[in-house]
């Protein structure tokens, strides 16, 4: 019953549709009636992203001096490159949560 009344009305939109013309105004009054844009980082992200770099630094120190350098196992390579993405992630999401900030 739903798809003949959504039938039923598209076809009278369809029928009475005229153009509405062009209005300059249109666009800048509906965007002076819309709410401002809210920042979406703040200083809380910041410091949550701080602590996580300070975290991954604190682990790569504990890291590199427990290595055993004179064998280097697949875990430890591992370890590395799982640490290493880990990082950079925080660092990049970091470098974004700041030009957020900045905007």
């Amino acid at each position: 019953m739903n798809d003949i009344e959504d039938k039923k009305l598209v076809q009278v939109l369809k029928q009475g549709a005229h153009d509405p013309g062009e209005n300059p105004w249109f666009t800048k009054r509906v965007l002076n009636k819309l709410p401002e844009k809210r920042s979406h980082g703040s200083w809380a992200t910041m410091v949550v992203y701080a602590i996580a770099l300070v975290a991954c630094a604190l682990f790569w120190l504990m890291m590199w001096r427990g290595q055993d350098w004179g064998t280097v196992t697949v875990r430890d390579l591992l370890y590395n490159v799982l640490m290493g993405v880990v990082t950079l992630t925080v660092l990049w999401q970091e470098v974004m949560a700041l030009i957020r900030l900045a905007d």
